[in-house]
């Protein structure tokens, strides 16, 4: 196992943890990471920084299936999922840029 995909298994985890659901992700796991367990927002794609969320959602452009993502490390339930349903996106809290790419990631979400 690589650095990258450890930090991904580590971030994949925490959010499963956090959002009291499970990991499901794996090597062609079709963009979907965790079940969160809410029905509004039933599964997330979970990355460690903008540039490789960024590649992910241009990827999900190209196929026009938007997964909603997480980025970075997770805050808490609430707020991640009410990020989620207001973005489409959770982002660490103090990830330069983060409120700029919220905007952009809702506007990929609603084309």
């Amino acid at each position: 196992m690589t650095t990258k995909q450890f930090v991904g298994v580590e971030l994949e985890l925490a959010y499963a943890k956090v959002l009291g659901g499970q990991v499901i992700g794996g090597l062609n796991d079709g963009g979907l990471d965790v079940v969160t367990g809410d029905n509004t927002i039933p599964t997330v794609q979970v990355k460690s920084s903008l540039p490789m969320a960024c590649k992910f959602l241009a990827e999900s452009e190209r196929r026009r299936r938007f997964i909603p993502i997480c980025i970075g490390e997770p805050g808490t339930k609430e707020a991640v999922l009410d990020s989620l349903r207001k973005f489409g996106a959770w982002i660490e809290n103090g990830i330069p840029g983060r409120d700029r790419a919220l905007v952009e990631i809702s506007r990929i979400r609603q084309a």
